[in-house]
């Protein structure tokens, strides 16, 4: 009987790399597919994109040539007044008159129209680099949501082992005060401790269910099963891409990210189109010139030519010389100006934070072998205090306190090293997704630390 609480603590244990998985459990590859096609974010970057794609075919649609086709038709009533020598007379006219006519245009000189073309391909180039943005961010997000339901999992299986731990302690110290032997303060001592672990496993149930929703909302609906879990022959092999990590320089890791970050590549596409719609602006001081031809056919288009029909043939260039537009340009400009510096500044911040965070996750990465190495070391110290603990308990050296607070030692030890284990996968796929090195590769190694290969 004495021994029946460690078979508890080792149950409580093994629980988060032994979750029971039913046939149909949901692995990581099988959570980001659906992402993929029901995620709101995600399907908003491509619409995105798509929106942002017709920038260029706008911008472009300016250079080239317009043709249009005007036709009206109208019947007229008219009165025209004559001044003669014998006086006024009155002429009361109704005719009908038609006009069609077709105009073919092309821009020889259009500063603006150029500028506009050339902010159209940065906007378009913008989309792009968006949509690249928010799809390598969809796997670190999956990845985050995915091991948070792991980790509330695996904190309700230790709070629940635990719990059951310090009731098997209860019944111990409720014999031993019987026999003569307890102490009132064990007991209070250990119902203490079930109501801190009673707290904890409310406050992990209530991560669960946030962690469930934040995963149902990727997914776009709740997951019916169990998730797979992450296997410790999984993260041995996961531990092995850290020696990657180690063999490239934090600095090349940050020059990486300063040449291939798809967010800072849409920032700088958007403070280009910026600075090109300020020399839009800027155009609208500047004379413009374009080609036109022209075939029109005219019947009856004015009083004196009732009944004249005209069918007339034009080319010719137009000039159009701006010269005073109430302060609209100069007005447009400044603000185009105003615009510009501020998407500059928000590049120069959006560097810095990337650049930050890249340092964050090239530490957690590196350091996480010798993390995982001093969680398990605890978790192994922790246990055979237990066990000590307990020997020493029955030869009447320690007490149940002693035992209490080494079974509590334990499981924050089991716990700490799931969240070492899950916040390093976490981390190495925000540094290749920071770095812009993130592609299916990637995700699809992530997949296996998750899948049933491991679990057959």
């Amino acid at each position: 009987m004495r021994l029946l609480p460690l078979r508890f603590i080792a149950l409580g244990a093994c629980l988060w790399l032994c979750w029971p998985l039913s046939s149909q459990a949901l692995d990581f590859q099988q959570a980001y597919d659906y992402a993929r096609r029901y995620d709101p974010s995600w399907l908003a970057a491509q619409s995105e994109r798509d929106a942002g794609q017709q920038e260029h075919a706008l911008g472009r649609s300016r250079l080239l040539p317009s043709l249009s086709y005007r036709y009206s038709h109208a019947r007229n009533r008219s009165e025209v007044e004559q001044s003669t020598p014998l006086g006024t007379t009155t002429d009361d006219m109704r005719y009908t008159s038609y006009t069609s006519a077709i105009t073919l245009t092309q821009p020889l000189l259009d500063a603006a129209a150029f500028a506009q073309y050339q902010a159209g391909k940065a906007r378009a180039n913008a989309a792009e680099a968006t949509l690249e943005r928010a799809y390598q961010a969809l796997a670190v997000r999956v990845l985050q949501a995915y091991t948070d339901v792991l980790y509330a999992e695996d904190d309700i299986a230790l709070a629940e082992a635990h719990l059951r731990s310090l009731q098997e302690e209860s019944e111990k110290s409720a014999y031993f005060m019987a026999h003569g032997e307890g102490t009132r303060t064990d007991q209070l001592e250990i119902a203490a401790q079930s109501r801190l672990v009673e707290a904890r496993l409310i406050e992990a149930e209530d991560r669960l269910q946030d962690a469930h929703n934040a995963l149902s909302l990727l997914m776009g609906s709740r997951p019916a099963s169990p998730l797979t879990p992450l296997s410790t022959v999984a993260w041995g092999s996961a531990l092995a891409s850290s020696q990657e990590v180690a063999d490239i320089s934090l600095a090349e890791w940050q020059a990486l990210a300063l040449a291939h970050n798809p967010e800072l590549a849409a920032q700088r596409s958007a403070l280009e189109a910026a600075r090109h719609h300020v020399q839009a602006q800027n155009a609208g001081h500047l004379p413009t010139v374009q080609l036109y031809a022209r075939s029109q056919l005219s019947d009856s288009s004015a009083e004196n030519t009732i009944g004249q029909r005209y069918d007339t043939d034009s080319i010719g260039v137009e000039v159009s010389l701006p010269l005073y537009s109430g302060g609209r340009v100069v007005a447009a400009s400044r603000q185009a100006d105003s615009t510009y510096e501020q998407l500059r500044h928000e590049l120069d911040a959006a560097t810095a934070d990337i650049l930050n965070d890249v340092e964050r996750q090239y530490r957690l990465v590196r350091s996480s072998q010798r993390r995982e190495e001093a969680y398990r070391q605890s978790v192994e110290a922790a246990a055979l205090r237990v066990e000590a603990t307990q020997r020493s308990l029955q030869g009447g050296e320690r007490t149940h306190l002693d035992v209490l607070d080494a079974e509590r030692e334990r499981f924050e030890a089991l716990r700490d090293l799931a969240r070492a284990r899950y916040d390093y996968l976490v981390a190495w796929l925000s540094l290749r997704w920071q770095a812009g090195r993130l592609d299916d590769a990637d995700i699809q190694q992530i997949a296996y630390y998750f899948s049933d290969a491991f679990h057959d």
